[in-house]
């Protein structure tokens, strides 16, 4: 599956879904996936820990503290443990159903991926990616039909040695490690420059010349999406905008 065979046009743009379509859910809650799925984004990101007893869910932060009514590390605490605690921030909170405040399996994530047809993109916040590639597989989903995100060089270096098909895209990398993800091929990255406008189209030019596709982040006004665009960047992170229906709605 080629993740970049449909050209990006002012009709279609290669929007990630960052944590979900937050505008209308929580960041990272089953609703925020399911929303993004149904406004036809071209994927649906959220990261992806691991459990004390092995299971994988979707929670930005390592621990719980900020996001939930609990307190601790995701690590040391079981999923029954976690499946008790529910959301207690996030936009239109009081609009969900108990059980939707809970924190996500990845499974459910992968799950919802799959049925609207949005590309997960995972940004792995452990250091076991054989696992979280052994759920994609579980939950029916080929190595090419995903992407492989972290801040990590390593262990996308360790997810190439998994899958040569998956996509691999490097958060925030660094000039001087550029050459170690061109040899990995298939994949991407994003430079750290907060504010899309201002930055250099030399470190754009540099990922190009390397091989490797490009993205900054955010996406988040139509003047920063049309730049973006402008600049030819090949998928555009985001937490508010999104592809129409089609046909409208």
């Amino acid at each position: 599956m080629d993740l970049f065979s449909r050209p990006q046009s002012k009709d279609f743009v290669r929007y990630i879904s960052h944590r979900g379509f937050q505008p209308l859910a929580p960041a990272n809650s089953l609703p925020s996936f399911a929303y993004a799925g149904a406004l036809h984004q071209w994927a649906v990101e959220t990261d992806v820990h691991e459990t004390k007893d092995g299971v994988l869910v979707c929670c930005h932060d390592s621990k719980v503290d900020a996001l939930f009514d609990g307190e601790g590390a995701i690590r040391d605490m079981t999923w029954e443990e976690l499946s008790r605690l529910r959301m207690k921030t996030g936009n239109r909170l009081n609009c969900l159903k108990d059980e939707q405040k809970r924190m996500p399996l990845f499974s459910e994530y992968l799950a919802i991926c799959r049925h609207y047809g949005s590309i997960p993109f995972i940004e792995a916040k452990m250091d076991n990616v054989k696992k979280i590639m052994e759920a994609v597989n579980a939950a029916g989903l080929h190595d090419s039909e995903v992407v492989m995100s972290t801040a990590s060089l390593d262990r996308l270096i360790e997810t190439r040695k998994i899958s040569k098909d998956i996509f691999v895209h490097w958060i925030f990398g660094t000039e001087d490690r550029l050459d170690e993800l061109a040899r990995l091929g298939n994949a991407g990255m994003s430079w750290n420059y907060t504010d899309p406008l201002a930055s250099p189209v030399e470190k754009i030019n540099l990922s190009r010349e390397a091989g490797v596709k490009v993205c900054l982040r955010a996406a988040d006004s139509t003047a920063a999406v049309h730049h973006m665009l402008s600049l030819g960047l090949d998928y555009l992170p985001s937490n508010c905008m999104h592809n129409p229906l089609e046909g409208g709605i």
